[in-house]
Order: C-alpha cells, then structure tokens, then sequence
C-alpha cells in the first residue's frame, strides 16, 4: 500500500444552495459536481466535497489548509468578497496564514511558507 495524499475533503453543511454560492462565487473554487444533496469543487489540486445534512447532526467540524502563492493577496480578495477573515500571522513553525469560516463553521486557512 502506497498512499498518494489527500483524495478529497468532505464538509457537512446545511444550506447546500448557499455553500455551493460561498465556495464557487465567493472562494472561487471550481463546480465540479452538482447534484441535489452534494457538490465537488476544485481548489488548485485539491478537491472539496460538500454535502447536505440531516438538521440533527450538526455543522462545522471540519478545518482544511490551502496552499496558496501569496497570502496577503488572497487575504486582501477574499475581504474584498465580504468574507470575514482573521489577521494574517507569521507562525513560528515557518508558515503565514490567516483563517476564515464557511456559513457553517467550516474552518479554513490559507497559507504559504515563510521563505529564510
């Protein structure tokens, strides 16, 4: 057995109508999959799965981290799109990020490593 990565990231939501708007209009991820009760978006060369929950079961218990190329400027679009966006740190374990959530709690960071 060899594993290769990460496959896909799966996150419950409950308003699947409006996660489909957050992730493909806000982020700007890329709709993959469109069906009734789930949606696959490509990141970059990840992939996310969102899927519509029972109301019972709760929401927000996923975090994903992002590579990105330049964080300040993804902080800066992703503020600009009204996404309410923590600081943007420097973290002593050699990454810069910065951390927001999805309408469901979904926690999310972006980061690249801090170049020495």
């Amino acid at each position: 057995m060899a594993i290769q990565g990460v496959f896909y990231v799966y996150a419950a939501v409950s308003d699947l109508a409006r996660a489909k708007k957050f992730y493909g209009e806000t982020l700007g991820f890329r709709l993959n999959t469109d069906e009734p009760y789930v949606g696959g978006f490509w990141f970059g060369s990840g992939y996310l799965v969102i899927g519509a929950m029972a109301p019972a079961t709760g929401s927000g218990g996923t975090h994903v981290a992002v590579r990105v190329d330049d964080v300040d400027a993804e902080h800066s679009r992703l503020a600009q799109r009204g996404v309410a966006v923590g600081p943007v740190q420097d973290q002593p374990w050699g990454e810069r990020n910065f951390r927001f959530s999805d309408p469901d709690g979904n926690v999310w960071v972006y980061a690249q490593p801090i170049e020495t």
